[in-house]
């Protein structure tokens, strides 16, 4: 419990300092961080590491819901995990559809609603080049019938909200541009505006 309070102040930290690249005005973002408080890190050969799922700049304060779909290059992925009690309905590979019983808070318009754990396999995987993950939207989506981009729910039963990624344009959903980057060139980051004192108490 004390190293899972560790890792979780580890990612509000991100929040406060240089986690995300966008255009500080930008609302509704989503992103990734691993425990160093970073969108790009590295990482040995069949070592596991978890990259925690962020909803941050929120214009609301409790999320209900989620959808996006998590592609990934040059990784094994082991696991999913969402936050909260509910149910995970994606059955398209990468993808994540939560639905909530009971809201999850934001704590200085931020909250952290899953995680991923990786690994760069020495069998599958080629050590020597860089690994991605992006982040994109779904098929048959909140905002979209037939695909459209990540999204959450600020209420029970509501139409939904359109989520950016939090690196690169906000307008891009393309999902070209990794959100997580392991063992290769980091984006230069922005200030984000959220702070430790805060949004740590997301954890406790």
């Amino acid at each position: 419990m004390k190293k899972m309070v560790l890792v979780l102040t580890l990612v509000a930290f991100a929040l406060s300092g240089s986690a995300f690249a966008q255009d500080p005005g930008y609302q509704n973002n989503i992103g990734l961080i691993i425990d160093v408080g970073s969108s790009c890190g590295t990482v040995g050969e069949d070592t596991p590491f978890t990259a925690f799922i962020v909803l941050s700049k929120l214009t609301n304060n409790e999320v209900w819901g989620w959808e996006a779909r998590f592609p990934f290059e040059n990784l094994l992925k082991m696991n999913s995990v969402f936050y909260g009690s509910g149910v995970n309905a994606g059955t398209r590979p990468d993808e994540m559809i939560v639905g909530l019983g009971a809201p999850l808070l934001t704590i200085d318009r931020a909250v952290v609603v899953g995680e991923l754990q990786f690994m760069v396999s020495s069998f599958y995987n080629d050590v020597t080049q860089p690994s991605y993950v992006f982040i994109e939207g779904i098929y048959f989506s909140l905002i979209d019938p037939i695909e459209g981009p990540p999204a959450y729910l600020e209420a029970s039963g509501s139409t939904g909200v359109v989520l950016h990624n939090a690196l690169g344009d906000p307008l891009d959903q393309s999902g070209v541009i990794p959100q997580l980057t392991m063992n290769g060139d980091c984006w230069v980051v922005a200030v984000e505006e959220s702070s430790f004192g805060s949004v740590k108490s997301l954890f406790r």
